[in-house]
């Protein structure tokens, strides 16, 4: 996987800068941002389908339903670590709120395992789920997501590239949270851009993955 490549590749569009403005600006107002992140997914649609090219800024509604789908598959796969917060998290604190010495003791350590379950679950499922939305724009059906044969192999034909990206994301990521929070309003400005750029880096390297 060329990485270099990818993150240069937004700029060989004659009209990067208006369509990066453009996405950066819708990605920060709520429900309108799905819109932004169906381009990103249009890009990925791109990619798979070998067309390295930008998307147009037109047809808004069906980047919206794309970004919407998208989320939603996102919270399914994320409602097996909430139930378990809710369950086990909320046994817990009742524990806690008993008022005993021991059951506040077996509470909060019920509460820190149940955390660390959570975070740890939620973490390899963060992991899976990029597939799995891949699956899904490049077959252009909703159960393609949930398709997990099709989705582990994909990733494990190409695990060592795939933890890659997903490490350079998550470093990318805390660089622009750094910025955001350094200086401030000028910052925040800054992170957006850099996270919608980011976004369609990150949708032509999953797009190659998926297609390698």
């Amino acid at each position: 996987m060329d990485f270099e490549r990818a993150f240069k590749f937004p700029t060989d569009d004659p009209d990067w800068i208006k369509k990066v403005v453009i996405g950066a600006i819708l990605s920060i107002i709520p429900i309108v941002n799905f819109i932004s992140f169906g381009y990103a997914l249009e890009l990925l649609k791109n990619i798979i389908d070998s067309k390295e090219e930008l998307p147009e800024w037109s047809e808004f509604s069906g980047k919206f339903v794309k970004g919407l789908v998208a989320i939603i598959i996102y919270i399914i796969y994320m409602i097996i670590p909430a139930i378990i917060m809710f369950v086990f998290g909320g046994t817990s604190i009742m524990a806690m709120a008993n008022g005993h010495d021991a059951a506040i003791a077996g509470g909060i350590v019920g509460f820190g395992i149940t955390m660390l379950l959570v975070i740890l679950l939620a973490f390899v499922i963060g992991f899976i789920i990029p597939m799995a939305i891949a699956n899904y724009i490049a077959y252009d059906e909703f159960g393609a997501a949930f398709r997990f044969s099709e989705i582990f192999d994909k990733i494990k034909d190409n695990f060592s590239d795939y933890i890659l990206m997903y490490l350079i994301i998550i470093v990318v990521g805390a660089v622009s949270g750094f910025l955001a929070g350094l200086i401030p309003f000028i910052g925040m400005l800054i992170a957006v851009f850099i996270n919608f750029y980011i976004s369609l880096v990150y949708a032509f390297i999953l797009g190659k993955i998926y297609i390698k």
